[in-house]
């Protein structure tokens, strides 16, 4: 004998699976929180090792590198405890490659969860890369009668991290870009420190950057305003590595 009606039965199946579709939003959301801070910390560390590859060819040793990071990251991810950057390695070769990059990055997503449940999760990323630091020369040196002669220089201008064009000096492109310089006394001042990231407590040698059509202060390489920048290479270094004209420019 069945008892009840289809009001009764209506609100037992409520009872039963509005509790497991609470759970089932709530777990959801949960998930979008681990990511997300996931995501956050993965892009800063990427962000901090691309303009330690871009600087490659200049820095030959990095040794500070994962103190650095490990700032930024619990400086920008409020969320992420217990942050620990190991196995560094800088401008090493393995497997017929050489100028790689690589770290361990561990952290825990500090997270509640309701009900006792287990709280935190435990991330680990690895990060390996290739440093900006040319093409690989094979051969005997240079001789001195070499070194006198004259040859064809000619200086363009590249995004290291963004498109494979090279540009002249008055490109488009790279006059509204940042450009990458590095920290000396007349820089100072010829510009003031951007006050978002504080440029003026880094050393005297470091990278900074700074927009020269537009602006009037140097930046970090991680300030926000800081998009994209440019650096100054051989032609004939920027043709080796892939780079073709700029369509707008032709590339000098």
């Amino acid at each position: 004998m069945i008892l009840g009606t289809k009001k009764g039965y209506f609100t037992l199946e409520a009872a039963v699976f509005l509790p497991i579709f609470i759970i089932g939003i709530a777990t959801l959301g949960y998930f979008i929180k681990i990511f997300s801070t996931a995501e956050n910390v993965t892009f800063s560390a990427l962000d901090e090792t691309a303009h330690l590859a871009a600087q490659a060819y200049g820095v030959k040793a990095a040794p500070y590198f994962p103190v650095k990071v490990e700032e930024r990251l619990r400086r920008e991810n409020e969320q992420a405890g217990n942050i620990e950057i190991d196995r560094f390695r800088y401008l090493y070769r393995e497997s017929g490659k050489d100028g790689l990059i690589s770290l361990r990055l561990k952290y825990d997503v500090d997270i509640r969860l309701p009900l006792d449940f287990y709280n935190g999760v435990t991330m680990e990323s690895r990060i390996k890369c290739r440093g900006f630091i040319g093409r690989s020369v094979s051969g005997s040196p240079m001789a001195f009668s070499e070194m006198e002669t004259n040859g064809d220089s000619k200086i363009v201008w590249i995004f290291p991290m963004w498109g494979k064009r090279y540009h002249n000096e008055d490109c488009v492109y790279v006059k509204s870009n940042a450009r990458q310089m590095v920290l000396t006394g007349s820089v100072k001042k010829s510009f003031q420190p951007c006050k978002l990231c504080e440029p003026d407590k880094l050393p005297q040698g470091s990278f900074v950057y700074c927009f020269l059509s537009a602006g009037k202060a140097y930046h970090r390489g991680s300030c926000k305003t800081v998009d994209k920048y440019t650096v100054e290479i051989e032609k004939e270094d920027a043709q080796a590595k892939g780079y073709t004209p700029c369509g707008k420019c032709g590339g000098g």
